[in-house]
């Protein structure tokens, strides 16, 4: 008996309480949120949500919970002004759906954490929602709730739509915003009947946003529900950075769209090390770890000691003009790069020929030879090496090495080579290898033909009791190759022993790796 008091006593509570907030039941004499926003003399909010079309989403069938704040609490002249200037888009984003939730949430004294339709994120108390205060709370429409409140609610920016209001990232901006594809995601919005040519007619649209060029970065950072830090440079940073990248991303005329792909390349590869993932970054005062970093290649796109100067060197972080705090993350404003083109795009290429596709099995490039791949051996080899052995006793082998995603730019040419003793710890020969080599780059037609005799045609030789990285040459590409398909040259080493000299030099040589090293004139 008491167990059917109590619950009789529930739901007699219940009753009262879907009488006051629940907009399920019998709504017909009931106003929309809109027929209430104008019975309440809300005039400057509703001039503002017509205009931007957003009065018939709140005179529809939908719910959805408003706090819409009085007339005189924010700048409904400048509001219309951008909407005439055709940035409806940005008004609805940054000003009505700022004020607009989905479902029926009502003030019942708790706190309540708020995903507004622009997916920012606002906290309501009894009687508040963020700063403002609800001054008429609770009044139950037909399709949802509508609360009145004194000031108007902030619009918090995220990274991107900082880049997107401050003037001095319009460069910036300007770059990213080219590559926005947004979508409509039709499995979430409303449409009521089709127009004269069968279109569907949309009366709430949500919209994917989506930045190809942010996704190439792994740095999502035009989305609210991330947690990123920027280090994003100025107009004047931005600008000299592309124009000292240009000359590194001269494509080859047989690339298609070789100059526009200049100018993209010279600017992404600027912000390769722009963006941290904090979600990621549990030790930032040690370290950052880029959006781009890689645990297959971890010399690159990390930081140690982002605040501070080591042995000279500045951490990434020491030099900020100015901390820009959004929603969804911290921009680092700079107007002087914190990084060189050797940390950012211009780095060693280190190029595996026991990878079979990094050999060139051409007669032309690889001859005389019989090839044979091992995988590692030791720490000091880099996951394997190839044994060139030569077909015949008295034939000097040659091996092409495919070279890809080099820049046009001077690099220092190495190539690691083996003793022996890899192979077998009993070994006792320890002829060096004597060989020359040679470049053969595409030119303007696609063919292999642009040849270059490194070491003015003469020969070099390497240590024969250790593993030995042996300088080769200095070159300069006249072409980037980098995000190609296609190698842009072949270096072949060929073995160049004369017969008399067979008892001082071996024609079978290991080799490891063929290293392409950015040239620094001070080093």
């Amino acid at each position: 008996m008491a167990l059917s008091v109590a619950m009789l006593a529930f739901y007699s509570c219940s009753d009262s309480w879907d009488d006051h907030y629940d907009t399920t039941g019998d709504v017909s004499g009931r106003l929309t949120i809109w027929e209430s926003l104008k019975k309440n003399g809300l005039t400057d909010f509703c001039e503002v949500v017509s205009k931007v079309g957003r009065d018939t989403m709140l005179n529809s069938d939908q719910t959805f919970t408003v706090w819409a704040p009085v007339n005189g609490s924010f700048n409904k002249d400048s509001l219309l002004t951008a909407v005439s200037e055709g940035k409806k888009k940005q008004v609805i984003e940054r000003f009505v759906n700022n004020y607009i939730s989905r479902y029926n949430i009502s003030d019942n004294g708790e706190a309540i954490d708020i995903t507004m339709l622009n997916s920012k994120r606002n906290e309501m108390t009894s009687g508040m929602i963020g700063d403002a205060k609800i001054t008429s709370a609770n009044n139950i429409c037909s399709n949802g709730v509508l609360h009145i409140i004194n000031n108007q609610l902030p619009f918090r920016f995220n990274i991107y739509e900082a880049l997107e209001l401050d003037p001095d990232f319009s460069s910036l901006y300007s770059f990213l915003s080219e590559y926005e594809e947004d979508s409509l995601d039709e499995g979430r919005s409303v449409s009521r009947g089709v127009d004269e040519n069968g279109n569907k007619i949309w009366v709430d649209s949500v919209i994917i946003e989506n930045n190809v060029m942010l996704n190439s970065l792994n740095a999502l950072i035009n989305m609210e529900d991330s947690n990123y830090w920027a280090v994003v440079p100025t107009n004047e940073a931005f600008d000299s950075r592309e124009e000292e990248a240009m000359p590194y991303f001269v494509f080859n005329p047989t690339v298609e769209n070789a100059d526009s792909l200049q100018e993209l390349y010279a600017k992404r590869y600027s912000l390769y090390d722009s963006f941290f993932n904090m979600n990621q970054n549990t030790h930032p005062n040690d370290s950052l770890a880029a959006t781009t970093y890689s645990s297959f290649n971890p010399l690159y796109n990390v930081f140690y000691h982002p605040y501070t100067t080591v042995n000279d060197t500045a951490g990434i972080l020491t030099n900020i003009d100015q901390e820009i705090s959004c929603s969804n993350g911290m921009a680092y404003k700079f107007s002087k790069w914190p990084l060189s083109i050797y940390d950012t795009f211009f780095r060693e290429i280190k190029v595996e020929i026991e990878r079979t596709s990094n050999v060139n099995t051409s007669d032309t490039y690889t001859k005389a030879s019989n090839l044979s791949y091992y995988s590692s051996a030791a720490d000091s080899i880099s996951r394997g090496y190839v044994d060139i052995v030569p077909s015949s006793s008295t034939a000097n082998p040659q091996i092409g090495v495919n070279l890809y995603d080099y820049l046009s730019g001077t690099y220092d040419i190495y190539v690691v080579m083996l003793p022996k003793t890899v192979m077998t710890t009993s070994s006792t020969d320890f002829r060096p290898y004597k060989f020359r080599a040679t470049l053969y780059e595409m030119n303007e037609k696609g063919d292999y033909k642009q040849e270059t005799k490194l070491m003015d045609g003469g020969t070099t030789s390497n240590n024969p009791y250790c593993v030995d990285t042996v300088y080769i040459d200095t070159h300069t590409f006249t072409n980037s190759f980098v995000g190609q398909n296609s190698y842009g040259a072949i270096l072949t080493i060929n073995s160049y022993i004369l017969s008399r000299e067979t008892s001082d030099y071996s024609r079978e040589m290991l080799i490891d790796c063929v290293i392409l090293k950015p040239h620094k004139d001070d080093e």
